[in-house]
């Protein structure tokens, strides 16, 4: 892991495009789109919880998500994480992630590049 005092959260519903995907640009694009959306439903309850786009190194690089909170956030963090993140995929419509992703012009494959330099 490259980005010190992560923990990286790879819930299971992004298994299969975590770490095999080809369209970088894409992945960075909807990990990022998570993160804002998982930012916004724990803000009350977890105002110090941070949540990045992260570089992981493991066999291979590729992004991720990354945590870093301080001693009163539940232990069972991660599994919450999962959880949320599994109901916002199931919850929200594709058109949710596009208006994300294509309403700024942000160069995803950019942006995958620059995080995932060496």
């Amino acid at each position: 892991m490259s980005d010190v005092g992560y923990t990286i959260i790879e819930p299971p519903s992004l298994g299969e495009w975590l770490g095999t995907v080809k369209n970088c640009g894409m992945l960075v694009a909807l990990l990022t789109w998570l993160r804002h959306r998982l930012s916004e439903a724990l803000k009350d309850d977890f105002p110090v919880l941070r949540i990045d786009v992260i570089k992981v190194e493991y066999l291979g690089t590729y992004p991720a998500l990354g945590i870093q909170c301080s001693d009163d956030v539940p232990s069972d963090i991660d599994a919450r994480l999962n959880d949320l993140t599994n109901r916002i995929l199931s919850d929200s419509s594709v058109t949710d992630f596009l208006n994300f992703a294509l309403d700024d012009g942000i160069d995803w494959t950019a942006e995958a590049q620059t995080l995932l330099s060496p």
